[in-house]
């Protein structure tokens, strides 16, 4: 409540108080949960396509189908460096904004 009862006591209106007393408090919390909720989401992606219900690893489940196993070890590779540079990328920008 600091910050915007000091916005308020300098006569700032409530937009104003609002982007700057509110939404800088908010922000790297909401980013925080964005983020988190983006990682989670690829991962079931993933998950979802092997049980055939599309998503990312629906290339995979025809992979397997078809018994290309180099096909499938990239696809997998492939998978798991995606939720390696998403989460690395996700806990930078956390580190940074918190």
């Amino acid at each position: 409540m600091g910050p915007s009862e000091a916005l308020m006591a300098t006569g700032a209106n409530k937009t104003k108080t609002l982007m700057f007393a509110i939404v800088p408090q908010i922000l790297p919390a909401f980013i925080s949960f964005v983020l988190y909720r983006f990682e989670i989401n690829l991962r079931s992606a993933s998950i979802l396509g092997l049980i055939g219900a599309g998503g990312i690893g629906t290339p995979l489940i025809f992979a397997l189908q078809g018994r290309t196993w180099d096909r499938v070890g990239m696809i997998l590779i492939g998978i798991v460096i995606m939720v390696i540079i998403v989460d690395t990328l996700s806990s930078a920008i956390r580190k940074r904004l918190v």
